[in-house]
């Protein structure tokens, strides 16, 4: 993403070329560059696509590593960035009929368009994939089938 306009054809790729925040391809290759340096992997094309991929594929590695917080913050804003510049702010849709597996209110919610984590409004650790999602559906429709049918 280029954020000089729409004028412009190519996509900035170095820190300088910009006033405010670091260009979204130099922060993504910075990480990359890091994941490569630290996974011992070979480079990758400089593409957002690509650098997206290689970042994505070794999350869980990330995860452990003692800068993650550093990484998540970085790329915490080059997401509020785009939503401000898109203003493309994804709504929550509150998941109905499901409780949350830790506070047990119904206060399950997803992202929507695009990210299809179901989270808890006022749980923070609670977050699932959709298949985590739809093994809660089941059981705690199994759950009430049974306290129904003993």
């Amino acid at each position: 993403m280029n954020l000089l306009g729409p004028a412009s054809r190519q996509a900035v790729t170095d820190a300088e070329d910009q006033t405010g925040s670091a260009p979204f391809l130099e922060v993504l290759m910075g990480w990359s560059e890091v994941v490569t340096e630290g996974r011992g992997l070979t480079h990758v094309r400089r593409h957002v696509s690509t650098l997206t991929a290689r970042l994505t594929a070794h999350l869980p590695w990330i995860c452990e590593q003692p800068w993650v917080r550093d990484f998540q913050e970085e790329i915490r804003d080059l997401v509020r960035t785009t939503q401000r510049i898109t203003m493309a702010v994804p709504r929550k849709e509150l998941l109905r009929g499901v409780t949350c597996p830790s506070c047990g209110g119904l206060t399950l919610v997803r992202h929507f368009p695009g990210d299809w984590a179901a989270e808890c409004a006022l749980c923070p650790s609670v977050r699932m994939d959709e298949r985590d999602y739809r093994l809660l559906v089941e059981a705690q429709a199994r759950d009430a089938h049974d306290r129904v049918n003993p």
